[in-house]
């Protein structure tokens, strides 16, 4: 399952609060991230996602999971999507955006390393 931990990261209720959707172009498509959503605990995100790549779109949530100040971003299990290039580039563009907004934040594991930013 493609992954990326992001080390050091603070509560997730302010990503939450200054997250704004984003759309980037691509020859043959569109990458969209779209809505938002926080579970009470403030522990976990789902970010609804769609990778339009030239055939149909994949639709699917990112999900980012915090533990010890260790976070996850990763595809949600519940989602069902082809694993395209697409599809994991939008994964590195929310993990690109928990670290360039939060000071103190690094890349730990992963197995995109290609597609980060």
């Amino acid at each position: 399952m493609p992954h990326i931990v992001i080390e050091g990261m603070p509560s997730l209720e302010t990503f939450f609060t200054t997250y704004e959707p984003c759309s980037h172009a691509l020859p043959n498509g569109a990458l969209k991230l779209l809505e938002i959503f926080i579970n009470p605990e403030r522990s976990c995100i789902l970010i609804e996602a769609v990778a339009a790549e030239g055939g149909p779109p994949n639709r699917f949530l990112v999900q980012i999971l915090q533990r010890d100040r260790k976070t996850t971003v990763k595809i949600y299990p519940g989602s069902d999507t082809e694993k395209t290039p697409g599809v994991k580039k939008l994964l590195a563009l929310v993990a690109h955006q928990l670290i360039t907004g939060f000071a103190g934040t690094s890349y730990g594991p992963t197995n995109l390393k290609e597609y980060l930013l």
